[in-house]
């Protein structure tokens, strides 16, 4: 199995950050959008290697959740964890 996280981006910029309606949101694109993960590791440290992403990457980006992904191959994912949302700044 491939883990990886997919970050999540509103559909519309949003004029305000703490205005982004969470509901809405879908798959980010780029190059940093997506994050290869360790599938030896538990959900937990997942979680947390996806946070630590976030945090190098908020000068410049800034993506409001993540989804923990699992599947046979990249994009082919059999299964999506919960969003969960990212608070700035990142504290780990």
């Amino acid at each position: 199995m491939r883990y990886w996280v997919q970050f999540l981006q509103h559909p519309l910029k949003a004029p305000d950050y703490a205005s982004i309606d969470h509901s809405r949101l879908i798959d980010a694109t780029g190059d940093r959008s997506v994050f290869i993960l360790d599938g030896r590791n538990s959900q937990e440290t997942m979680r947390t290697d996806a946070l630590k992403q976030a945090q190098r990457m908020e000068h410049w980006q800034k993506y409001p959740a993540f989804q923990l992904c699992k599947g046979d191959r990249l994009f082919n994912e059999t299964k999506r964890g919960p969003m969960q949302r990212i608070v700035y700044p990142v504290n780990i």
